[in-house]
């Protein structure tokens, strides 16, 4: 299983995801310039952070830096193939809370976002369940991974 899980948004943290096993773990989250960047990712893929906190469009998610990660449609076939050459098509900044931006990107029940991890896997984090009832939305699923080959 992978997902995002925000604290509250003043709480100041933001969320490290690692898609070679679905771990995550909180960090401070930055201020001004730094908002949104990760001082020590250590093998993680993606970021989850506030970028403010006094609107409804409060937290984002992206890839982090000199990562593979790019988001499988929905339609498409879940299988390492396809997931190892979504990787490939990169996946920019998305509030989780626009509804509309979801859905026009295909962040959406069904979808996965795919990586080729630091340790040479490839790993597909299937959306399955997005919560955006409140102001921050969390998002779950089953996490699958092909191991490097030797």
């Amino acid at each position: 299983m992978w997902g995002l899980a925000p604290a509250p948004c003043n709480q100041n943290e933001q969320q490290l995801v690692d898609l070679d096993d679905g771990s995550s773990r909180v960090e401070p989250a930055g201020r001004g310039e730094d908002n949104g960047a990760a001082k020590d990712p250590r093998g993680a893929e993606l970021l989850y952070w506030p970028l403010r906190c006094w609107d409804s469009d409060n937290y984002r998610v992206r890839a982090l830096p000199n990562t593979r990660v790019g988001l499988l449609q929905a339609d498409m076939p879940k299988s390492f193939d396809s997931c190892k050459a979504a990787s490939a098509t990169g996946f920019g900044a998305l509030g989780l809370l626009d509804s509309y931006e979801r859905r026009k990107r295909g962040f959406v029940e069904g979808a996965a976002l795919c990586s080729v991890t630091d340790r040479g896997a490839v790993s597909m984090a299937l959306i399955e369940h997005i919560d955006d009832g409140s102001d921050e939305a969390s998002v779950s699923g089953t996490l699958y991974v092909w191991p490097k080959s030797p």
